[in-house]
């Protein structure tokens, strides 16, 4: 994939906005002072401010100036494509965390996960439970099952950033079929999530596949309800 230098000058930006170079509100520097700062043209600048604007970190006014704008209170999923918690977080201008809650090689698995997943009798994966954090608030708890040969090295470190940026670095991830529930929390997530017991919630189950249809990952998630919300383009049939 072609790396675009406007797209490097957006990502470095943003991460001065979501350190808080740049306050919400506050108004950025000039094109001129930014083409200085970053050591290229004002084209360079103006497309980069144009994909910030994209992603809903900026604004422009034509006579004012370029503003940063006040996050979103809710994360959308869904908006931008498939993406994962990370991606969509910082394009947000959101601070992601994750803390990993287990990693583990199991045999037993889920007769929904063997289904999904197409496993043979005692194929080994990895079942990964995870927090994921947003501005260190959790929004969100994981339990996801894959292929061991997958991530054959996976470890705790690794299972803290983007397991889709990992695997596609063997095998590139295309779709994913995703079921919705509107369920309550029990007394163990809802603690985890720290959120009354009972609060609504979304429970999304998803499974990720590559460009042949070979599934790759089943994951099981609880969302917040309060603090997510799922956008999707429905198309009609005719």
């Amino acid at each position: 994939m072609q790396n675009y230098l406007y797209l490097e000058v957006a990502d470095k930006l943003q991460d001065e906005i979501r350190r808080k170079v740049y306050g919400i509100h506050q108004k950025l520097p000039s094109e001129n002072d930014l083409a200085d700062q970053y050591r290229t043209s004002r084209l360079t600048i103006r497309k980069a401010i144009d994909a910030l604007e994209k992603r809903q970190v900026v604004v422009k006014d034509r006579n004012r100036g370029t503003y940063v704008l006040a996050a979103n209170k809710k994360i959308s999923s869904g908006a931008n494509g498939l993406a994962g918690f990370t991606e969509v977080a910082k394009k947000m201008n959101l601070n992601p965390q994750t803390k990993v809650l287990s990693l583990t090689e199991v045999t037993d698995y889920p007769q929904v996960v063997a289904n999904d997943l197409r496993l043979n009798k005692d194929d080994e994966i990895w079942k990964i439970e995870r927090l994921r954090y947003v501005n260190d608030e959790p929004m969100t708890h994981e339990q996801i099952y894959l292929k061991e040969q997958l991530l054959p090295m996976l470890d705790e470190k690794q299972a803290e950033g983007s397991l889709y940026e990992l695997i596609e670095q063997n095998i590139s991830i295309a779709y994913a079929s995703q079921e919705l529930e509107a369920v309550q929390l029990d007394k163990k997530t809802s603690r985890l999530l720290e959120t009354k017991e009972s609060s609504p919630a979304f429970l999304a189950h998803t499974v990720a596949y590559s460009v042949d249809g070979y599934p790759i990952l089943y994951d099981d998630s609880y969302y917040r309800s309060d603090k997510y919300t799922f956008h999707n383009i429905l198309y009609r049939n005719h």
